[in-house]
């Protein structure tokens, strides 16, 4: 069997267009598959992010709720261990939200903080005004609050 140089160029050049096809196509591949992981990786924090949010947001709410049912016929000296750990959530909230959620969060921490160091002998409309100044600022916050962490993720 006589190979001619015709032959041999033609194997060659078959050879190596599989070859560049192969390395290509395996590149590309590989470039895909990058791609994809690290969308999955961004979706799975993104994720993990909301959830944070969203139990950092309940427990805020909660001891909102926690501190003016505590102070609902007395006054609080905020000086307790109680209070101490509201302003520590309440400093999350602001560190790790969006602006409108610090807005609203404030707008809460503003109202029971009110409302927990007004002496409620003094009068008794002006404490009901309070608490539902408390209670509709709440309920903003939990409206935008379930807003932010129902969020949908978007590459």
């Amino acid at each position: 069997m006589n190979l001619t140089w015709i032959e041999v160029v033609d194997s060659i050049v078959k050879i190596g267009l599989g070859s560049i096809i192969t390395a290509v196509s395996g590149y590309l591949v590989m470039k895909s598959n990058q791609k994809n992981q690290d969308i999955k990786e961004k979706k799975d924090r993104f994720y993990k992010v909301q959830d944070e949010k969203a139990e950092i947001y309940v427990k805020f709410l909660s001891q909102s709720h926690q501190l003016v049912q505590t102070y609902l016929s007395t006054c609080c000296k905020c000086n307790t261990e109680e209070y101490f750990t509201y302003l520590n959530t309440y400093s999350k909230v602001q560190i790790f939200s969006s602006d409108e959620i610090r807005k609203g969060a404030f707008s809460v921490f503003n109202a029971v903080n009110v409302f927990i160091v007004f002496n409620k002998n003094l009068d008794n409309n002006l404490t009901i005004e309070m608490r539902d100044n408390v209670n509709s600022s709440i309920a903003y916050f939990q409206f935008i609050a379930h807003q932010e962490t129902t969020k949908k993720f978007n590459v």
